[in-house]
């Protein structure tokens, strides 16, 4: 075995350029209508619904905000994107929601009472051919041909989520998610809600979430009671179905030997003095397990009521008592890892983190709906307060039905993505979620097929948490009772019950999910083919929540390999101390490779569809592949990895420019890397060797859905990378990525592009980018430059206040594996920094 190295934390070979994007976006078609009657048309609709309203305004009496207004639903034209920045001025409308009905969009708008007019003057101009503009098109062409049709908003125009959520009864009190949007420092947006529950006589929840520009509350109403908010409130901006208390599902497993146990404790080496912690976000961890206490106390766990238990205690007296031992379960497997492996051993099993539990899931009842963004965070900073220096991985294998648009955000998933990102507190976080599982699975269609049709659950689209799915290597039926039983998946296959992202409606947008697959147990085929059982033979073994008797279950699926994805992160932290959140999660990603019936799995795809189609489908269905703890955590002499923690501005103003001007494009960062350009060179030049490149970054959410475009994407900013190619000048290099490269005659890139396995346009989906490229160590000894460089996001505008002016912090891993260990590429570039350093001293 290769001896183990650190990897190599690099500093100082970076310079930072001005930048602008050479990158050009493309402007919407907008077919042009029949101005006189489409023009006349929508005149005609706008004067019926303000006329409407007047008639019904006199019903309504003292609202809670100053402002009244009409709310104006917009419907596009079929295939037409509504221009967005027409529907939310600084004057005229606010944009409230934009989403997708069939091949229209809809879009909600709110325009105040002083500018109900600016509607009619549009389409004025629009209808006076005298104001054309230079090239012949209507004044307002873009805004006013966009539109199919246009009506007063009534209740269900607020509603974002599955029309088929929506109360049939408008007498029925249900719980409903309000959005409200933040306006102005003297309106709060908790005090409106309070007033207007109390108005229409219904109920308040108990959580909220704040967002940049919104505030998220519960309110349980009728529709009838709540179809009253829009003429007391001018700040509402959706309204989403509340999420019921999420399901865990649990199964039985055989008992095991006391004595395991014991032998176990007697051979746990745990460091006293580590610092790094798993939060396992579940039903509570049994601290009094006996495994379990030796990682685990009273002081390391939380609940988010304190009515609560911190865990379930079985109750064999009463069967009937409430009983659910996920969160222990998980807590065995984020410690021990598969706790087979570490019973059967004779060695001493060495552990330098702890286990701490965050209770978010009640005990067995009837409970209100809740805000379980609030919730999951508001746990998780009890167990911060008490212990503010421990560096955490946050283990959330808890999850609910997608959202009605698969793939877009939820105030749950936004939520997490804000406290991920640090942006209300400067503490950036680690958050590992898993996938979901497939509860439906059926003997008769492959399991394949069945992964497509299972989309990844709430909250696990999150973009800056590692969103986990489950494979397997269980492939062994050594149980009598299941003889002639067949194992459903092959060793080396996504599980049976993983999910993925294949079918998302909102996949243009959203990241390639999972990132990564971890060990998540089989299921085993009847003879016959018509049954399918989750036999312990093919599960993984862990801690049970029982303090004496029963001590270990078996477990699987998502929240398996979710666990033990928790395990590797607090490895890789207790590790390197000084590594950020972002930089955990992209050396995991970093280390992850798909397996060979993975590989399998894809050239089917390439036989079927396209060479994109393929690799997106499996980007979708398995992410990166399998992690590789080892490589994740150590280099060696003949493979190494490189790590820059930096910060670069990426949106900034000129001088004289005016306060109603946006932001543009500030600086990128080009690094020449310490190279081991003569090591390279030793090696027969048509070697295969792998370079590998990942960017990680957390961004800063904006979940309102109002089109996710421009200044509402959901995302703050977004980087990039490039490498230098094989045979490109340093000068060609930065022409190619930078519009202020002064580079004269520049004619396009020079050099070889091909060997990438994804390429700049595929790698650039959510907030973790990660490529490998391939081809001959003559090739690789040319590609020691490489540049970071931001694209747009909603800090990019005005409209996102003073949020342009902040810096954001990456992490940049490069690594090199040459296929002969007896080249040490290490030892060059170690030297190479250490020159650098006496040189710079």
């Amino acid at each position: 075995m290769p001896k183990r190295k650190r990897h190599i934390l690099i500093d100082g070979f970076v310079l930072n350029e001005d930048f602008r994007s050479k990158r050009t976006g493309r402007n919407p078609i907008i077919p042009l209508q029949d101005r006189l009657a489409h023009g006349q048309h929508l005149s005609l609709r706008y004067a019926e619904l303000v006329n409407q309203f007047e008639i019904h305004r006199t019903q309504i009496q003292n609202s809670i905000t100053e402002d009244i207004g009409i709310y104006v639903e917009i419907m596009g034209a079929p295939g037409c994107e509504l221009p967005l920045e027409s529907l939310d001025t600084s004057r005229d409308f606010k944009l409230r929601s934009c989403r997708k009905v069939d091949d229209h969009e809809v879009a909600l708008i709110y325009i105040p009472e002083s500018k109900r007019d600016v509607f009619q003057k549009k389409l004025k101009q629009y209808l006076d051919p005298e104001k054309d503009t230079k090239k012949g098109n209507p004044r307002n062409h873009n805004l006013i041909d966009s539109i199919a049709e246009i009506k007063l908003a009534d209740l269900r125009s607020f509603w974002t989520d599955d029309p088929e959520y929506f109360p049939a009864d408008f007498d029925q009190a249900v719980w409903w998610e309000l959005w409200l949007k933040k306006r102005s420092a003297d309106e709060n947006p908790l005090d409106i809600a309070q007033q207007l529950a109390a108005r229409i006589d219904g109920r308040l929840g108990n959580t909220s979430l704040s967002f940049f520009d919104s505030v998220v509350v519960l309110v349980r109403a009728t529709a009838r009671q709540l179809e009253r908010a829009p003429e007391l409130i001018a700040c509402l901006e959706e309204l989403r179905r509340a999420k019921e208390t999420p399901n865990v599902l649990i199964e039985s497993s055989p008992v095991e030997q006391q004595q395991w146990a014991n032998d176990l404790l007697q051979r746990i080496q745990l460091d006293d003095n580590t610092s790094t912690a798993v939060t396992i976000l579940d039903t509570g961890v049994n601290f009094q397990h006996s495994l379990l206490s030796s990682v685990c106390n009273a002081a390391q766990a939380e609940r988010w009521n304190p009515n609560w238990p911190f865990f379930d205690a079985f109750n064999p007296a009463n069967l009937h008592a409430p009983y659910c031992d996920h969160g222990s379960r998980q807590a065995g497997l984020a410690a021990f890892g598969d706790l087979h492996s570490a019973l059967v051993s004779d060695e001493a099993f060495v552990l330098k983190h702890r286990i701490e539990s965050g209770r978010i899931l009640p005990p067995t009842g009837s409970n209100d709906p809740e805000l379980y963004g609030a919730i999951t965070i508001g746990t998780a900073a009890k167990l911060e307060i008490e212990r503010p220096d421990w560096n955490r991985v946050y283990s959330l294998a808890v999850t609910v039905d997608p959202e009605r648009v698969g793939g877009q955000p939820s105030s749950w998933s936004a939520e997490i993505d804000q406290a991920a990102s640090g942006i209300e507190d400067g503490k950036q976080r680690l958050f590992v979620i898993s996938a979901g599982n497939n509860r439906n699975l059926v003997p008769d269609i492959d399991h394949w097929e069945q992964l497509h049709l299972a989309e990844i659950e709430d909250p696990a689209q999150s973009w800056n948490a590692l969103t986990v799915g489950a494979y397997t290597e269980k492939t062994t039926n050594d149980d009598p009772s299941f003889g002639g039983w067949s194992p459903l998946a092959s060793a080396g296959d996504v599980a049976p019950a993983s999910r993925s992202s294949v079918n998302w409606p909102w996949r243009k947008q959203a990241p390639y999910k999972p990132d990564l697959v971890a060990e998540g147990g089989n299921r085993l085929l009847s003879p016959n083919h018509t049954e399918i059982s989750n036999a312990d033979v093919v599960s993984l073994l862990t801690t049970s929540g029982r303090t004496t008797g029963q001590l270990f279950e078996v477990t699987a699926d998502t929240s398996a390999a979710c666990a033990l994805i928790s395990r590797y992160a607090a490895i890789l932290m207790s590790e390197y101390p000084d590594y950020w959140p972002e930089t955990i999660r992209g050396l995991l990603v970093h280390s992850a490779e798909w397996t060979a019936l993975m590989w399998q799995r894809f050239g089917l795809l390439l036989s079927q569809h396209s060479i994109k189609v393929a690799k997106q489908t499996m980007l979708r269905c398995v992410g990166y592949g399998v992690p590789n703890l080892e490589r994740a955590v150590y280099s060696a002499n003949h493979a190494l990895t490189l790590i820059a923690q930096d910060h670069l501005q990426p949106f900034a103003k000129d001088s004289d420019a005016s306060n109603s001007s946006d932001p543009k494009l500030n600086e990128m960062q080009l690094y020449q890397l310490p190279w081991p350009i003569e090591a390279l060179q030793q090696l027969p030049s048509e070697t295969e060797v792998k370079l590998r490149v990942t960017l990680s970054y957390f961004i800063e959410p904006n979940p309102g859905r109002r089109g996710y475009r421009q200044r509402f994407s959901y995302q703050s900013h977004g980087l990039r990378f490039e490498v230098i190619r094989p045979g490109q000048s340093l000068e060609n290099f930065r022409a190619f990525i930078n519009k202020l490269a002064d580079v004269e005659d520049y004619d396009g890139p020079e050099g070889d592009a091909d060997g990438w396995h994804l390429g700049p346009q595929m790698r650039t989906r959510g907030s973790l980018h990660s490529d490998v490229w391939t081809g001959s160590a003559a090739s690789l000894a040319d590609m020691h430059t490489l540049a970071v460089f931001p694209v747009g996001g909603w800090w990019k505008y005005r409209t996102a206040q003073d949020r342009w002016k902040n810096k954001i912090r990456y992490s940049l891993i490069v690594s090199i594996d040459v296929p002969d260990e007896t080249i040490d590429i290490y030892s060059a570039v170690e030297n190479l920094i250490e020159t650098k350093v006496e040189v710079e001293v």
